[in-house]
């Protein structure tokens, strides 16, 4: 009877491992996975540089709804040739706007890099290898209206007024401090007002136009720990704090929950194309060691 028991024990205690991790969307009737799923990468496209070398754009999906995954870079994380290392994230974000990141970064090859060469980028979690395979395939090409109507909000297709992505004229350099210590983070961003907003090439009146179109987005890249972001994106304002489609500055602070070296990323995003820079981060253990 006492293993019985124990047998009963053991099959609600897994029912309730499986329960807690998978939910049924109320609408739709899908399944969502919240722990305990796979990571994705995937090749987004390539484009040609002005210098002759080649850029290949990677993202990926976390399948995980509620599970943030760590995984390092080395065997389980790997980008060949030329690797491990070739500046993939190591935290991969979860939640239903941010689990898919689309171009999320790029690895700059050759221009003599052969056509029929991959670049391959394999992530192992939940049990599994999965890979994504980087080439100079022509129906990959991609340019500024494939970034923007994907990663973006709105395509690069004004006919008067081209987009051209924000440009960082300021970013935090390498910084040291405390675990649980906010740390500020301040970014300076011209544009040029483009894309212009629908309803004002329209000509129509209205406060949706200025909505926070021009702002600077953070996300941890790699890390120990978590980070914090208060806030995660912030509008640009000029100095007298008024939101600008032009130029100002967004600030954030960031908080470290473990000591260790991280790496965060910012986009600078006009809703349509965006810029992005590294910041790499050195947490101590306490405030009397910062």
């Amino acid at each position: 009877m006492k293993k019985r028991n124990r047998l009963v024990a053991c099959v609600l205690s897994l029912s309730l491992i499986v329960a807690a991790a998978i939910a049924v969307h109320a609408q739709s009737g899908t399944i969502k996975t919240l722990r305990g799923d796979t990571l994705q990468p995937a090749f987004e496209g390539w484009e040609k540089n002005a210098d002759g070398t080649y850029s290949f754009w990677f993202g990926y999906l976390n399948r995980n709804w509620d599970e943030e995954l760590n995984i390092p870079v080395g065997p389980s994380n790997n980008i060949e040739p030329g690797g491990p290392d070739r500046g993939q994230p190591e935290i991969f974000q979860t939640g239903e706007q941010k689990r898919r990141q689309m171009f999320a970064f790029r690895v700059v090859v050759p221009a003599e890099w052969p056509k029929d060469r991959d670049l391959v980028w394999s992530v192992t979690s939940a049990g599994k290898t999965l890979k994504a395979y980087a080439s100079l395939r022509p129906d990959y090409m991609i340019d500024v209206n494939v970034i923007s109507a994907n990663r973006g909000a709105q395509r690069d297709t004004d006919p008067v007024n081209k987009n051209t992505p924000p440009v960082i004229i300021e970013a935090p350099g390498d910084q040291t401090v405390a675990a649980e210590t906010p740390l500020t983070l301040k970014v300076a961003v011209t544009d040029d007002g483009n894309p212009k907003p629908l309803r004002e090439r329209r000509g129509e009146s209205g406060t949706r136009d200025v909505k926070q179109l021009l702002r600077v987005s953070w996300l941890q890249w790699r890390g120990p720990g978590h980070v914090k972001f208060d806030p995660e994106v912030v509008p640009i304002t000029d100095a007298d704090g008024k939101y600008s489609r032009v130029a100002g500055t967004a600030t954030t602070k960031a908080t470290f929950d473990k000591p260790g070296t991280y790496a965060l990323v910012l986009y600078a995003e006009d809703i349509s194309l965006f810029s992005m820079r590294m910041v790499k981060v050195t947490v101590a253990g306490d405030a009397a060691s910062k």
